[in-house]
């Protein structure tokens, strides 16, 4: 019987060009998704637009107040954003929800200031979320130059200053 196939002598699968040019590509390939992977570009899904607020800092008699500048996304709640303030030495000072320490948004007047001395005074009345010229006053007795503060939600810092 003939054989009908032939066997190949020669035991060189690739040329050694090709299997360097092959190589490099999925180096480059296996790369690129890695830094894909580690900037966060693939994400979850579910996420959107970060969340932040800016204030502008000023300070008037025995306060500090920190107005609301900016907002960059809506939906941040007053129930679940905390304001904490740390003094010189990074210990808390302070921490308060801002429902704790909501004002009255038709007088003004913050509800706990004796015992909180920190007061969010928001611009319009039922209002539910932080929105842009809303207020918060510290005490300055209470919460003394370079004393560092945060505005916290469940996820995020929304904003972080010193008090100058």
């Amino acid at each position: 019987m003939k054989k009908l196939w032939l066997i190949r002598k020669d035991e060189e699968a690739v040329s050694p060009v090709i299997a360097t040019i092959l190589m490099v590509a999925i180096t480059v390939v296996l790369a690129a998704v890695l830094y894909v992977m580690v900037s966060g570009l693939l994400g979850t899904g579910g996420g959107g637009a970060a969340k932040s607020v800016g204030f502008s800092p000023s300070s008037a008699g025995n306060n500090w107040t920190l107005t609301v500048a900016s907002v960059s996304a809506s939906g941040i709640s007053y129930a679940t954003t905390t304001f904490k303030v740390y003094d010189t030495n990074g210990a808390p000072a302070s921490t308060n929800l801002l429902k704790d320490i909501m004002g009255s948004p038709t007088t003004g007047k913050c509800d706990n200031w004796a015992a909180k001395k920190v007061c969010y005074v928001p611009t319009g009345a039922g209002q539910l979320e932080v929105k842009v010229g809303d207020r918060l006053l510290a005490d300055k007795t209470t919460y003394g130059s370079s004393y560092k503060w945060e505005l916290l939600d469940a996820s995020s810092i929304l904003a972080n200053g010193v008090f100058s």
